[in-house]
């Protein structure tokens, strides 16, 4: 699991665990439609909201693009983590560019990170085992919206427990 500390920085839930990243961005690839939800936030914070990086973009010859769009699996929409022996909830949240050797998926935000393998996790630390699942889901009822989720929460905590919700009855489908 690769740390991503992408969206906006500088929040009150920021530690600065992100601080020895090299490659963190000031932007998502979604934070059009997060800032369209009009809940007073311009796009994700990697601090506070659990999300993954999954799909990949780019032109780099070798370089395998990947765009859940395509099987039906949309922005913003519940993604559920299994890391160790902790089930966590979260969003598709961004996706990766061809700025790196390879193409990749499954980076997680620091926040996501940390709830599945504490606060060793940093913007340059991540968790190196393949032993990390990522399960998407399908079709737009797995999209929160505008307000399905609480978007403008102030901590992991509170975001986290306003997705659950869908989380479960998603996950009660596998």
């Amino acid at each position: 699991m690769d740390i991503n500390s992408n969206g906006t920085q500088g929040s009150a839930a920021n530690d600065g665990r992100c601080g020895n990243s090299d490659d963190t961005q000031s932007i998502t690839s979604f934070a059009d439609t997060v800032k369209g939800y009009g809940k007073g936030i311009d796009d994700l914070d990697a601090n506070i909201h659990p999300y993954v990086v999954f799909g990949n973009v780019g032109s780099k010859q070798g370089y395998t693009s990947f765009d859940p769009q395509q099987y039906d699996i949309e922005p913003l929409s519940v993604m559920t983590v299994v890391c160790g022996d902790k089930l966590i909830y979260g969003v598709l949240g961004d996706e990766n560019g061809d700025d790196g050797e390879k193409s990749v998926v499954g980076e997680a935000s620091i926040s996501l990170a940390t709830a599945c393998f504490g606060k060793s996790m940093t913007g340059d630390n991540g968790h190196d085992p393949d032993d990390v699942l990522y399960i998407a889901f399908t079709g737009s009822d797995a999209v929160f919206g505008k307000n399905g989720a609480d978007w403008a929460a102030q901590n992991y905590e509170d975001f986290e427990s306003s997705i659950r919700g869908l989380g479960d009855e998603r996950i009660q489908r596998i």
